[in-house]
């Protein structure tokens, strides 16, 4: 089972927004780091010692290395100590808006990263600096979090922010000034007419973008917000002063992603993928069930864990073909198996090493999978000797032995395939040899991933296909 997202990230400060009072320490500009360092980022708690030691206004409320979240500015000042600290943001808190939890909010955006950077039009599968991505972030709030984020880690990444809320609009304008490093790349747009589109396109001039994403109001209603936090046994750690305009939607999270869900079915592959936050695992089964009602196969789900009690939950889904990783479409483990999208990745094999040379085996392997790989009507096949990683696409079941007795009778057979684009193909994979692990000393790890096609059988029978391939190598070796 792929590692959950955001299941190391784990964080010691309480969940539940505080009061927000106060402006966050300001940042000159977003510093640049590496991807490593945004991955690893809050696998363990924040030190508050060291961040009260950049920040005044957050040392005056510790207690040694212990902060006192009883204090009604702890968490505002918490958030703007971390954001100024770990990314370089500046930002001002409103008082009666809610005030984001830094490492839940970051977890979103490590998804969404692992979900495009898999996915991308290059087949690449992995981060491709020089590639931009548009997204829109759906109720941006006026702390304007997750533009924010975005931006401090991608530096072609570009947001639209819309929200319905004068006062949120108003913040979220103001964090947008006090990062001057952004260069113009958050566009902020009032969309307080309740019965507009969440992702008006056409209104906003945009034909086409990489995500969409929310973190939508979790109630149903004011009465249910106030019902709820009745039922409680013991008083949350923190008060929250969110406002209903940001808490409370007509069906809740449940009705606000269904609505999404439904505008997704005109636009479809205008947007790659459309994502959301869910507070409630019912939530994310309830929306399964609409995704696979309206036959939307290509989908991913996601655990994000915040601290040792509060669980959010990611649903994406897109109408294009190309497939994301295990890792980024498969990160929950507490629903049934039947709600989970379709596996994109197998081991296929493990090749002994046998005290031989230890490039004799990518040597072998190699020539297997090149020697199977050219004997099939392939559309494409190219090999990266550098990454030890191939990249093939068909025009559907082009292994079967029906498909070889009909080119067999074709008196075309031995011509040349037409040129097709291959993003229109039916099927798309890659073949990885992998590095040897502390776990498998001896063997070199071969990963089979579906990139592209909407058949899970086909990547099903061509695996079968590589198993058949590769297992006479292994006997060849024994």
């Amino acid at each position: 089972m792929p590692q959950q997202l955001g299941t190391k990230r784990r964080y010691s400060g309480p969940h539940t927004p505080r009061r927000a009072q106060g402006r966050g320490s300001r940042a000159a500009h977003s510093p640049v780091r590496n991807e490593a360092y945004f991955q690893t980022l809050y696998t363990t708690p924040p030190s508050f010692q060291r961040l009260g030691q950049q920040n005044p206004s957050l040392a005056a409320l510790l207690n040694g290395t212990h902060l006192d979240f009883t204090h009604p500015s702890a968490l505002p000042r918490l958030t703007s100590a971390l954001l100024s600290s770990d990314f370089g943001i500046s930002i001002t808190l409103s008082a009666n808006r809610l005030c984001p939890p830094v490492p839940n909010r970051h977890n979103y955006i490590l998804w969404l990263k692992a979900l495009l950077d898999s996915s991308g039009a290059s087949y690449a599968d992995t981060y491709e600096a020089e590639r931009r991505v548009d997204g829109l972030d759906i109720g941006t709030g006026a702390s304007l979090i997750y533009p924010l984020l975005g931006c401090a880690q991608r530096q072609n990444w570009r947001f639209v922010a819309t929200d319905t809320d004068a006062l949120s609009l108003e913040g979220a304008r103001a964090n947008q000034g006090l990062n001057k490093w952004l260069g113009g790349r958050i566009r902020i747009e009032d969309r307080g007419r309740v019965e507009t589109p969440l992702i008006p396109l056409d209104e906003l001039g945009i034909e086409k973008l990489d995500f969409a994403m929310t973190n939508p109001p979790f109630y149903t209603s004011e009465a249910e917000l106030l019902g709820l936090a009745a039922q409680k046994k013991e008083a949350p750690p923190t008060a929250c002063t969110g406002a209903p305009v940001e808490m409370v939607c007509e069906g809740g999270e449940v009705g606000f992603v269904g609505r999404m869900i439904g505008e997704s079915l005109a636009l479809k592959g205008r947007v790659q993928w459309y994502t959301a936050m869910l507070g409630k695992q019912s939530s994310l089964e309830a929306l399964i069930d609409i995704l696979k009602k309206h036959k939307i196969n290509n989908y991913a789900v996601t655990t994000f864990i915040q601290g040792s009690r509060t669980r959010r939950w990611g649903l994406a889904w897109s109408f294009l073909s190309r497939r994301p990783s295990v890792e980024a479409c498969r990160g929950v483990s507490s629903i049934a198996k039947t709600l989970l999208p379709p596996v994109t990745e197998v081991t296929i094999y493990e090749g002994a090493m046998q005290n031989q040379d230890p490039s004799d085996p990518v040597l072998r392997l190699t020539k297997m999978l090149h020697d199977t790989l050219t004997s099939l009507d392939l559309r494409q096949w190219t090999w990266d000797e550098h990454r030890l990683r191939g990249v093939g696409f068909s025009q559907g079941n082009v292994w079967s032995r029906a498909y070889r007795r009909k080119k067999a009778r074709e008196a075309s057979a031995s011509a040349s395939l037409p040129d097709t684009d291959i993003s229109a193909c039916s099927f798309g994979f890659s073949l990885s040899i992998l590095a040897e692990t502390p776990d498998t000393p001896h063997s070199r790890p071969v990963l089979l991933r579906w990139l592209q096609g909407d058949d899970e059988s086909l990547f099903e029978a061509f695996a079968g296909v590589i198993r058949r391939c590769l297992r006479k190598d292994d006997l060849k070796s024994s």
